[in-house]
């Protein structure tokens, strides 16, 4: 738990280096900074001379009074494609929250970083730049493999650890200190629904090849366990590291096990994977089903010189129907520069869970992370029904018990702080460079 007292003395000094920047000749300033981050950083300068009496006069048990947030979202990388709603939800979220009027009367901070992949050094430098800006919680990583980079880092600080896209089973029983959180459901849950909507088309025999890190193997796993208890076979069932960039031998595999579909479990990478598959007469446009999944089908059009080859290919993806939300969705694309890209899968699983933390901060009474985290599952169940923050900030005002749903609700937290069930799309491609939303289908599992 963080020093009360060392923090205000910190805070006090940060106002008091202001004052003497806006006396300066500002050509000391040698940070390289996003826009977003300078523009995120601007805001909070702006507010602190109006904020931070209130912080020191606060009457919370711990914290510093006003509730930072840090993102470690994919900005490059792998999972670069997922970076755009990701950013963007966050955003919205500060917005929103700030426009209600903040939290315990404070604004909210927010600092963005980016995440990269498991091939970059850029996720432990950018948890320690996070940790320094005095982050209350760290949303992200998108990828599982990346997050258990930092997992360990993030939670001994007493920091919350909150990822809107991670989803190994591992992390359900991860040793994390209580500080670990995620809205995304694991793949236990999208195991059975892949496996299940596989074996509803008819398909009896599987190849499945995987990424090899936590996440690639979670999820094969859990498809092979159910898609064999409906009694299909899986095989050939191939691992290949993460590294790899020439598939012909594992595809030769595949070519010679003639099933009657093929599931890729990977990243930007499963676009050599098809392509190669192609290339060798299996795929969409053979009689081979192709199905992907969240790590790949929302941006893998966009990774192919010709889409058209994977025509036909199906995935699943944990997300609510946004064809119910477009005006969050339209949001979603105004609030990143250049817009989204029609990729729109966990914007408004970050979204949440920035908004789910400043609602257990209200509860908490304050920001200290280790009283906003013994929060956090309680905020998501077991109360009175409310989908925006405002709202439900209104009914905490109200010393209410809150059920938020949210916009990628509902979640109904376990004990784990995970939802204890979860919306799927089932998504299409049909010739563009993403799936054609016309064809969307959704399916709830628990």
């Amino acid at each position: 738990m963080r020093n009360k007292n060392w923090l205000r003395l910190v805070g006090l000094i940060a106002v008091l280096a202001m004052v003497a920047a806006a006396c300066g000749d500002g050509d000391a300033d040698d940070t390289a900074t996003t826009a977003a981050e300078a523009a995120a950083e601007t805001t909070a300068a702006e507010a602190t001379t109006e904020t931070t009496a209130a912080a020191v006069d606060s009457e919370c048990a711990g914290g510093d009074g006003v509730l930072t947030i840090g993102t470690l979202l994919p900005v490059t990388g792998d999972l670069a494609f997922l970076g755009p709603p990701e950013v963007a939800g966050a955003r919205l979220a500060l917005e929103d929250i700030n426009a209600a009027g903040g939290v315990l009367g404070v604004d909210m901070v927010l600092h963005e970083g980016d995440s990269g992949d498991t091939n970059q050094d850029i996720a432990n430098p950018e948890v320690d730049r996070l940790i320094a800006l005095d982050a209350d919680a760290i949303i992200g990583a998108a990828s599982s493999a990346v997050s258990k980079l930092v997992i360990d880092k993030i939670t001994t600080n007493n920091i919350i650890h909150f990822s809107p896209a991670n989803t190994s089973p591992d992390f359900t029983t991860y040793d994390d200190n209580g500080m670990y959180f995620r809205t995304a459901p694991s793949d236990l849950l999208q195991g059975k629904v892949l496996a299940d909507q596989v074996a509803g088309q008819g398909n009896e025999t599987v190849a499945v090849l995987y990424r090899q890190e936590s996440y690639g193997q979670g999820l094969a796993d859990a498809f092979k366990e159910n898609f064999e208890a409906a009694g299909g076979t899986v095989e050939p069932f191939t691992a290949y590291a993460v590294d790899t960039e020439n598939f012909d031998a594992e595809v030769d595999a595949m070519v010679a096990a003639g099933t009657d579909a093929v599931v890729v479990i990977g990243f930007a990478e499963s676009a050599n994977i098809l392509t190669t598959m192609n290339e060798r007469g299996i795929g969409p446009l053979s009689d081979t089903n192709v199905w992907g999944v969240d790590g790949n089908i929302g941006g893998i059009g966009a990774e192919l010189a010709d889409p058209g080859i994977i025509a036909g290919m199906k995935g699943t993806e944990p997300s609510v129907d946004l064809s119910s939300i477009t005006d969050f969705t339209d949001r979603l694309d105004a609030a990143y520069e250049g817009g989204v890209g029609g990729v729109f899968a966990y914007g408004a699983e970050t979204y949440d869970a920035i908004v789910i933390v400043a609602l257990a901060a209200i509860t908490a009474g304050c920001d200290d992370p280790v009283e906003v985290a013994a929060q956090i599952n309680g905020v998501t169940k077991d109360g009175v029904k409310c989908t925006d923050f405002a709202a439900c900030a209104d009914l905490l005002g109200g010393n209410e018990d809150i059920d938020y749903d949210g916009q990628g609700g509902p979640y109904e937290f376990v004990d784990a702080g995970e939802p204890a069930a979860a919306s799927f799309r089932i998504a299409t491609y049909d010739g563009g460079d993403t799936p054609n939303t016309d064809l969307d289908e959704y399916v709830f599992a628990s």
